[in-house]
């Protein structure tokens, strides 16, 4: 009876070897997956402000003639603004990828990446056009820079850590399997002697 409970103490021992490190990474995929959100909406933020930044610039500089297009030919701004293939006063929506298996933070990090560059790139031509016109630029009243850096720092340790607790789970079952034949073959052993005594 003394051996099956140590038997079983140390089985539970190795449950909670194995188990605690996976609650602590379930704990940083939310963590990762909250400042993804926290981003996206900080972005969604800026694009809000640039879109009322680009109206009142039209009120004021839309009649100005500016070189744009493919061509460079010379139109207003506020043609060039509706002329351009995004549409600049249009809100950019990226919608993730859903499905069943669709469960991945990474999946989260790429979207937020995405959204971030496609605010950059629109925020890059929009100045574009108001430099050319002499209107005011936009300048971003947030800083997501920081944030993004964190978060990309965050995933890769979340996958280094991942994968270190994955290497342990291995090596845990490996030991936990020899242990276990060990066991049986010294049983059988033991039980072959009981029996010729």
């Amino acid at each position: 009876m003394r051996r099956v409970l140590i038997i079983l103490s140390l089985i539970l021992a190795g449950s909670v070897f194995i188990a605690w490190p996976t609650m602590a990474l379930d704990q940083d995929d939310a963590t990762i997956k909250q400042s993804a959100r926290d981003i996206r909406v900080q972005v969604a933020e800026l694009d809000q402000q640039l879109r009322e930044h680009l109206r009142k610039a039209l009120d004021e500089y839309g009649e100005r003639s500016v070189e744009c297009g493919e061509d460079q030919s010379r139109k207003s701004l506020a043609e060039c603004v509706e002329g351009d293939a995004s549409d600049l006063t249009q809100t950019t929506i990226t919608v993730a990828t859903a499905g069943p298996d669709d469960e991945d933070f990474l999946d989260d990090l790429s979207d937020t990446e995405e959204r971030f560059a496609l605010f950059t790139d629109k925020m890059n031509r929009a100045n574009d056009l108001l430099a050319r016109a002499g209107a005011k630029l936009y300048m971003k009243s947030l800083d997501v820079a920081p944030e993004m850096d964190q978060l990309r720092r965050d995933v890769i340790v979340h996958v280094e850590r991942k994968r270190a607790h994955d290497l342990r789970t291995k090596q845990a079952l490996l030991i936990a399997t020899i242990v276990l034949v060990l066991m049986a073959i010294f049983s059988m052993i033991f039980m072959v002697i009981q029996r010729f005594r």
